[in-house]
C-alpha cells in the first residue's frame, strides 16, 4: 500500500493510526475504534507482530547494536530484527553484513515464521538518496536498496496476512536532490506494479484534524445547542439574504460542513485548502495549523466576540500572524498588506476612520 500526498497530507498520523489497530489494544482505548470494527463486521482488533522503520532515524553510514548485542547494518537486517529478533536477524545476517538485499524467497521465511506482520516504512527516500552514488556505506548501495524494495514487495505479496505500507512524498521539496528524485522514481515503480495506492486524507477530513488539534470536542448539551443557535442563525442569514450569497449555503450539506468545522466557518477552510494550498511549499494540514493556531490565539487575546472565525476575522495585521500568512510568498507582500490591507498606518483603516 502506497500513501502519496502533499506536504502534511497526513502520511505519518495514518501510520500510526495503523500501528495502533494492530497492536492488541482494548476497542475503548482508540477512539473511533468500535465504530471501525462494527462497520466491517469483526469481533475485534487483530495483534500482529509490527516493524517500523523511518528513513530519517537510521543512518546508513552507522550500524545499530541492539541490546542483545545484535549489530544490524542495513534495511533488511533492521527488519528482521523488529519483527523476530536474533533469530529473525541471523536468516538475513550473510545479506545484512554484506550489504547485498536478500531474495524474495529468505524474506517470505522471514515472514512465514512472523505468522502475520505489519511493516510500516516511512521516510524511505530520505534513507536511500543518501548511498547515491556512495559505494562503502554500511547499509549497503543504492542499488542494493531499490533491489530490497522489489524483493520486499514481492515477499509480501505472497505471504498471507502480511501488510507493507511505505510514504512516499509527492513534493519536490521532500525529496531532495538528485539521489531523492532517483530513489522516487525508482520506488514508485517499484510499488506501482503491485500497489494499492490510498489517499489518507480528503480535504473535509482535513478540516476535522486542524478543528481537532486546535479545539477540545463538545461534551456539554447546552454547548451543543449554543452550537447548533449559531448554526440556526447563519442558515436563516443565508435564507433570507438568498441574493447576497452563493446557492450552496442554503443547502443541507453546508450545514452539515458549519456542524463539523465549528468554531471556524468552512469558507475559511475552502479559502486555505483550495487557493493557499497551490503556494509552492505551503504545507496543507501542518501550514494550515500553524496559522489558525496564530489566528485563535490572537482572536481569544483580543477577547474576539464573533459567533464564527470567519476569513474576515483574520487579524493580518497581528505580528504573530503576518508571519504565517507571508511565510510562502515574496517579501515584497508584506507592505502591500501593511499599506492596503490591515496595519496602523493601512489606507483600509484611514478610510474606515
Amino acid at each position: 500500500m502506497e500513501l502519496q500526498t502533499n506536504f502534511g497530507g497526513g502520511k505519518t498520523h495514518s501510520m500510526l493510526a495503523l500501528y495502533h489497530l494492530f497492536g492488541g489494544e482494548s476497542l475503548s482505548s482508540l477512539r473511533g475504534a468500535e465504530e471501525l470494527v462494527q462497520k466491517e463486521g469483526i469481533d475485534g482488533l487483530p495483534k500482529v507482530k509490527r516493524a517500523v522503520l523511518v528513513g530519517t532515524a537510521l543512518s546508513p553510514a552507522q550500524p545499530q547494536v541492539k541490546g542483545d548485542g545484535t549489530e544490524v547494518n542495513t534495511l533488511w537486517g533492521e527488519l528482521a530484527w523488529q519483527l523476530l529478533g536474533k533469530s529473525g536477524y541471523d536468516l538475513v545476517a550473510d545479506a545484512d553484513n554484506s550489504g547485498v538485499s536478500p531474495g524474495s524467497d529468505l524474506l517470505r521465511e522471514v515472514f512465514k515464521k512472523t505468522g502475520g506482520c505489519l511493516i510500516l516504512i516511512d521516510e524511505w527516500i530520505a534513507y536511500v538518496r543518501q548511498l547515491y552514488k556512495k559505494n562503502s556505506l554500511s547499509g549497503g548501495t543504492f542499488e542494493a536498496n531499490i533491489t530490497f524494495a522489489q524483493s520486499l514487495t514481492e515477499a509480501v505479496r505472497a505471504v498471507p496476512n502480511t501488510l507493507l505500507v511505505a510514504s512516499i512524498p509527492a513534493s519536490k521539496i521532500e525529496i531532495g536532490g538528485d539521489g531523492g528524485e532517483v530513489a522516487l522514481d525508482q520506488l514508485k515503480h517499484t510499488f506501482g506494479r503491485m500497489e494499492s495506492p490510498w489517499r489518507p486524507a480528503s480535504a473535509e477530513e482535513s478540516f476535522e484534524i486542524v478543528r481537532r488539534r486546535l479545539f477540545e470536542d463538545i461534551t456539554d448539551a447546552k454547548l451543543f445547542a449554543m452550537r447548533d443557535a449559531v448554526i440556526d442563525a447563519y442558515g436563516d442569514l443565508y435564507a433570507k439574504q438568498a441574493a447576497e450569497f452563493p446557492s450552496a449555503c442554503r443547502e443541507g450539506e453546508y450545514r452539515r460542513r458549519m456542524k463539523a468545522c465549528y468554531p471556524i466557518h468552512p469558507e475559511l477552510f475552502d479559502r486555505l485548502y483550495n487557493e493557499w494550498s497551490s503556494l509552492y511549499k505551503f504545507q496543507r494540514t501542518r501550514g494550515v495549523l500553524r496559522l489558525m493556531a496564530a489566528v485563535i490565539h490572537s482572536l481569544w487575546e483580543g477577547n474576539d466576540a464573533g459567533l464564527l472565525i470567519m476569513p474576515s476575522s483574520v487579524p493580518v495585521s497581528d505580528p504573530t500572524v503576518q508571519p504565517e500568512l507571508v511565510r510562502y510568498l515574496p517579501d515584497s507582500w508584506v507592505p502591500v498588506i501593511e499599506r492596503d490591507i490591515d496595519g496602523p498606518n493601512s489606507l483600509p483603516l484611514r478610510l474606515g476612520r
